[in-house]
């Protein structure tokens, strides 16, 4: 009976380390967004080299949207000396953002997201996220912001402090 208890006891610590060592690894939230450049070329977490990346997603119809771009290009010049790389991200379709693309001055990077807007949980634009060099959620933001405020500028630095 003793010899039984302890196979039973070795067979469950087996079981139990097996189901630790199958262990998934999680797919980057920067890549689970599938994002696109206007030119087509998939973006993904090895594109990002190391940096953080400011990602907005926004739309051309969405006034809070426009609003706030021109806050998101002067903190992207604040920070042009820093580790971050400067994403608006639309679902729209791709003609609409060439065109905006076309008839404004903004510096940053454009993509189109291949996720539906509700994958995100996103219900109103604009939805903001701050993602470190691996790909991961560090910070997110629903609603229109003054990006380049001192307040935010501080916040943009103090991620730049996680070690992701």
């Amino acid at each position: 009976m003793n010899l039984r208890r302890h196979i039973i006891s070795i067979g469950l610590i087996g079981l139990l380390l097996g189901c630790n060592n199958s262990k998934k690894e999680e797919t980057p939230f920067f890549d689970k967004l599938e994002l696109k450049t206007m030119e087509g070329k998939a973006l993904t977490v090895a594109d990002l080299e190391g940096k953080m990346a400011f990602v907005n997603v926004w739309a051309t119809w969405c006034g809070p949207c426009l609003k706030e771009m021109p806050s998101i290009e002067r903190a992207k010049a604040k920070l042009e000396n820093e580790a971050y790389v400067f994403i608006a991200v639309s679902d729209e379709e791709h003609e609409k953002i060439i065109n905006f693309i076309a008839e404004n001055d903004y510096t940053f990077d454009f993509a189109k997201l291949g996720l539906g807007l509700d994958a995100l949980s996103i219900y109103s634009l604009p939805a903001s996220y701050i993602i470190d060099g691996k790909g991961n959620l560090v910070y997110e933001h629903m609603g229109a912001k003054e990006w380049d405020s001192p307040e935010n500028i501080s916040l943009f630095k103090s991620h730049l402090k996680i070690k992701p």
